[in-house]
């Protein structure tokens, strides 16, 4: 399966209305991530502007005012797939366990880079 990226206006989206993800709080980090970065990670959404996984980004392009941002198709997922997507997209970064002495490793390096962990490293 190839993936494309097409350029939605933020205006565009439309949150799910039964998101699980409460994010309200964490929309600043989000912003600060974006900044550093820049908008790395599509969001993924049905052709009609319906969010299935990003809401947080959203709200960060939208509080940047970010007139457009990338977005993945997922028009060939059915209502299941979709429903079941969303969860997973969420979840799966809690299923992996971090490695204690490899992170100390990469933060000492971006510490002596001077890089400023801030954004990163919040909880």
């Amino acid at each position: 399966m190839n993936l494309a990226i097409h350029y939605y206006p933020t205006q565009n989206l439309v949150e799910y209305e039964r998101n699980p993800r409460k994010n309200d709080d964490v929309v600043n980090r989000m912003c600060a991530s974006i900044r550093e970065f820049g908008f790395r990670i599509p969001i993924v959404a049905k052709s009609d502007g319906t969010v299935v996984d990003g809401h947080l980004r959203l709200k960060a392009a939208r509080k940047l005012g970010m007139e457009s941002i990338p977005v993945v198709l997922s028009d060939n997922l059915s209502d299941g797939q979709t429903k079941a997507f969303r969860l997973l997209a969420n979840q799966s970064a809690n299923w992996a366990k971090w490695d204690d002495e490899l992170l100390k490793v990469e933060i000492q390096e971006l510490e002596d880079l001077q890089f400023d962990l801030r954004a990163c490293l919040q909880t």
